[in-house]
């Protein structure tokens, strides 16, 4: 029950964050939630590599923990950056020749990083991975846009908008990624061998 409700709760923060950022500090009028940074993926960063955490081992130490914090942290926020920049460089005129060599590159770099990294550290601090964990995280991962889109024809913008962009200014994908990615990395958690050995039963004494 309670991993359910934080599995549940951490996308609504993270929905929260990145929707509160765009009207309250960008502003949703045009494009005026593109300018700068989005500051609000820093905490998103942050609590999804701690659901992550936490699903994976919370009984382990806090050095390894603050461990895997650590690098998972540095691994989502670099991530986001790399897509962002993809994004940037293909709608904002960056590219005016499609899909160029570089972008191409930023574009897999982005993606292939949390599920390379995230089973890698979680082997290395918390708790052993399968091999089909990376394969989860992609898929994870692939899912997210299809269902942001799919969410804005259920829940409009506040305009009333349904497309593609409005998806991502209502901050949709930050739902579906504090959902699916802490999620894949779960479901890709070995499972502790069963164990085998059983105590000698004890000689009877010579007689």
């Amino acid at each position: 029950m309670l991993r359910a409700v934080v599995l549940l709760a951490t996308p609504f923060a993270a929905w929260g964050l990145c929707f509160g950022e765009i009207c309250w500090a960008k502003g949703w009028r045009g494009l005026a939630w593109l300018s700068g940074f989005n500051w609000s993926a820093v905490p998103i960063c942050a609590l999804i590599v701690a659901e992550c955490c936490w699903l994976m081992d919370g009984r382990r130490g806090w050095p390894a923990r603050m461990k895997f914090f650590g690098a998972g942290f540095v691994t989502a926020l670099a991530a986001f950056v790399l897509e962002r920049a993809t994004a940037f460089e293909l709608f904002s005129g960056g590219a005016p020749s499609g899909l160029t060599a570089r972008v191409a590159g930023t574009f897999l770099l982005g993606t292939a990083l949390v599920p390379t990294l995230f089973p890698l550290i979680s082997n290395r601090w918390l708790n052993a991975t399968h091999w089909r964990a990376p394969l989860y995280l992609v898929v994870a991962l692939l899912f997210v846009l299809p269902l942001s889109f799919a969410t804005i024809r259920l829940l409009p913008a506040l305009n009333g908008s349904t497309d593609e962009i409005h998806a991502l200014k209502m901050g949709y994908p930050a739902f579906w990624t504090a959902l699916l990615v802490p999620l894949a990395l779960w479901l890709g958690k070995r499972k502790p061998a069963p164990s085998t050995s059983h105590a000698p039963a004890s000689a009877s004494p010579a007689t």
